[in-house]
């Protein structure tokens, strides 16, 4: 489309695109064109038709100068064309384009056919020929049928006008051979103007073509302007969201270790005078001797204990806050190696029967383990910190029954298993239990508080372990919590096959 072109095109804001009055705006059918351009050409046909039959009444007087016609005869015809083309311009005024088309052929048919009623020569030999340019003016500017009907006019007024003034019946050959002029003239104008038809039907069809895709082109604009737009703000959003995200993870990460830092000078500021406490609380208990070897009364010693308890309590809730705290700040090392599980089994399966307390007599502590144990990969000291996490609050939740130690190897993992049959964890808190400083709504209403830190810390001990941790409970029946780790293959001669590896975890 050319430059030219696009003028044409209407200009719309994107605030006009929901404007109801541009859906009256069509494109111009090719009845209205085709009308308009006719119009234009009947228009300027009736203003030279106007003049030019002044210029007719003005010659036939100069050249006939009035001896064979009278004045009516002259002055007739010309008055009838120009009448005819003052009503064509009133029609044409009104936009009625047919009644004007209709009005100024008439005008021409009825005028010629006066004149050639004229017995002179100009009427006889010359003025027949005039329907031709009747025929060739007006056939362009009607359909073929329209001008067919025409032709028969013509027909009428060529050989009816001459008999009608004469007293017999006049047959000229001058006329005859008009007619067949006329007649062919009809029959190319036809043939023309359904031609030029069919051009102006493929020319409109074209311009409706491209009006629609200008439409579309110009709608598909809009909307992708729209989507543009919309991107935009979304972007500038999504940026503003990450700037936001970024700092709140900045703040985050700063509390973070602003929280590490504080529990790490916590711990040791709390460890120095709670060391003091239990080493002077178990000196006193165990080693009479260093006073004297004077034995503390029983109610002392009763109290005595309680301290010794209530410090050792808190020394283990201060080390896994410490430890809580190096994980948080990527500073807890871990040594990777095969581990031997005898003596660690040994080792916790001891603690046990003191975590039981006093409730040993109603708990029994039971084992399901292979024989010899396998080994797995991971740091002793932690693995065994696991299991001791989990026997105590086993210990801490189960008044009768059992707690079971659970070995077992499924694949490439070796799974341990701590059972019990205390009191359960609701549903409620199934999701929270591994969350930090948390603990089960069913403890808390039985007096077993705590930090709520052993699972929490036991689960990201062993995801640096590459091991994992689950469970399953049961309200009033009991809890089964499990983790994994690596299983390490012995070679033929007994050694593992992975050597130590020391790693820094964060």
């Amino acid at each position: 489309m050319s430059h030219a072109d696009e003028s044409y095109l209407p200009q719309f804001s994107a605030a006009d695109q929901d404007d109801p009055a541009l859906d009256s705006i069509a494109v111009p059918s090719e009845v209205n064109f085709a009308e308009e351009v006719r119009a234009d050409r009947l228009d300027l046909l009736w203003k030279v038709t106007l003049f030019v039959a002044f210029v007719i009444a003005w010659s036939l007087v100069v050249v006939s100068g009035m001896e064979d016609m009278s004045p009516l005869q002259i002055i007739l015809p010309s008055s009838i064309l120009a009448g005819s083309s003052l009503i064509t311009a009133h029609f044409l005024r009104r936009d009625r384009f047919e009644p004007a088309v209709w009005a100024y052929a008439l005008g021409m048919i009825l005028a010629i056919g006066l004149v050639t009623s004229i017995e002179s020569e100009f009427g006889t030999q010359y003025a027949p020929y005039l329907f031709l340019l009747v025929i060739l003016i007006v056939g362009l500017l009607v359909s073929v049928r329209t001008l067919f009907v025409m032709l028969g006019l013509i027909y009428l007024a060529a050989f009816g006008f001459p008999n009608l003034f004469s007293d017999g019946i006049v047959f000229s050959r001058t006329t005859f051979f008009a007619m067949v002029l006329t007649t062919i003239a009809a029959a190319l104008s036809a043939q023309v103007s359904g031609e030029l038809y069919a051009i102006a039907e493929w020319a409109l069809e074209n311009y409706r073509r491209e009006r629609r895709t200008s439409y579309a082109l110009f709608d598909s604009r809009e909307a992708l302007q729209k989507s543009f737009l919309r991107q935009s703000a979304l972007t500038q959003q999504l940026q503003d969201a990450n700037a936001e995200l970024e700092a709140a993870r900045s703040a985050e990460e700063e509390a973070k270790n602003f929280r590490g830092q504080f529990l790490a000078n916590m711990s040791h500021e709390l460890r120095t005078p709670l060391n003091a406490i239990i080493g002077f609380s178990q000196t006193m208990l165990d080693f009479p001797a260093m006073y004297d070897g004077v034995d503390l009364p029983a109610q002392y010693r009763q109290d005595m204990n309680q301290i010794l308890t209530s410090g050792k309590h808190l020394l283990t809730i201060i080390n896994d806050i410490l430890d809580l705290s190096k994980v948080d700040a990527g500073k807890l090392d871990l040594e990777i190696q095969p581990v031997d599980l005898n003596p660690i089994v040994k080792g916790v399966l001891s603690t046990a029967v003191g975590l039981v307390g006093d409730k040993g007599a109603q708990i029994k502590l039971l084992r399901d383990v292979p024989d010899p144990l396998p080994m797995v990969l991971g740091d002793p000291l932690r693995v065994r910190q696991v299991l001791l996490n989990l026997y105590s609050n086993a210990a801490k939740f189960t008044d009768s029954g059992y707690i079971k130690l659970i070995i077992t190897v499924e694949g490439d993992e070796v799974i341990f298993g701590v059972e019990d049959t205390g009191i359960g964890i609701p549903d409620s808190d199934k999701v929270s239990i591994f969350e930090e400083f948390r603990q089960g709504t069913a403890g808390r209403k039985k007096g077993r508080q705590g930090a709520g830190l052993g699972l929490p810390i036991s689960q990201q001990l062993l995801r640096l372990m590459n091991g994992r941790m689950w469970f399953e409970s049961v309200l009033g029946k009991g809890s089964l919590f499990c983790f994994a780790l690596p299983l390490v293959v012995p070679d033929e001669d007994g050694t593992a096959t992975d050597q130590m590896i020391v790693e820094t975890a964060g």
